[in-house]
């Protein structure tokens, strides 16, 4: 279901309303003259994505990318992919030729990752293994490991990824999800309202990452 920010700040206030500290329910903080509204309206954007980042896939909207990624093939077999700047993350990658989707993406920094340097030990169509890192111009990309270097052509078979929310816009979030965005964001508002013992009863609740 899509939820608009105004929505979505109401049900953080809902959550916000309810907390309990041991003195039973207690009414919203006051915060100077800008308005409870405005503090939740700016920290939910930030529990969106963290939220969305922690996530399971399938409880994710996801869009295939396959029309926005060039291949640029290396002749060990290995290629890599310019990835699109309104990515959250990757939730898929396929190319023609491997048997097996990759689903799980390594950072530059990954242990298997370093042996993807290596021909002998690099990942190939029976396991492949994909990199998100970023490239000599700072563009964040994808590097796939990869296929027989006899390949010429190489193909994107499937490719999908989670967009970062628009909140300008009513945004899709499933209904598994909605609670930890709403407890979230509630638990960061009231850190900026130095209330420790209530945050803490928030991020108590979220159950997503």
């Amino acid at each position: 279901m899509k939820y608009s920010i105004d929505t979505l700040v109401e049900l953080v206030k809902i959550n916000m309303e309810e907390s309990q500290d041991g003195y039973g329910t207690l009414p919203l903080p006051e915060i100077d003259s800008v308005g409870i509204d405005h503090y939740i309206k700016e920290k939910i954007p930030e529990a969106v994505v963290k939220v969305f980042a922690a996530a399971p896939s399938y409880l994710l909207e996801q869009t295939d990318m396959r029309e926005q990624l060039v291949p640029k093939p290396y002749q060990d077999g290995s290629g890599e992919v310019v990835l699109p700047d309104d990515m959250l993350k990757m939730t898929l990658f396929r190319m023609h030729g491997w048997k097996r989707p990759v689903t799980d993406f390594l950072h530059d920094t990954h242990p298997v990752a370093e042996l993807q340097n290596n021909i002998y030990s690099r990942g190939g169509a029976a396991k492949p293994v994909a990199v998100i890192t970023h490239n000599g111009e700072g563009n964040r990309v994808l590097r796939y490991y990869s296929l027989p270097p006899e390949t010429r052509i190489h193909k994107i078979e499937e490719a999908l990824y989670v967009k970062l929310p628009d909140l300008s816009h009513p945004v899709e979030i499933n209904e598994v999800l909605l609670p930890s965005v709403t407890y979230l964001a509630a638990a960061m508002v009231y850190e900026i309202t130095g209330e420790a013992a209530r945050a803490a009863i928030m991020n108590q609740r979220v159950v997503v990452g």
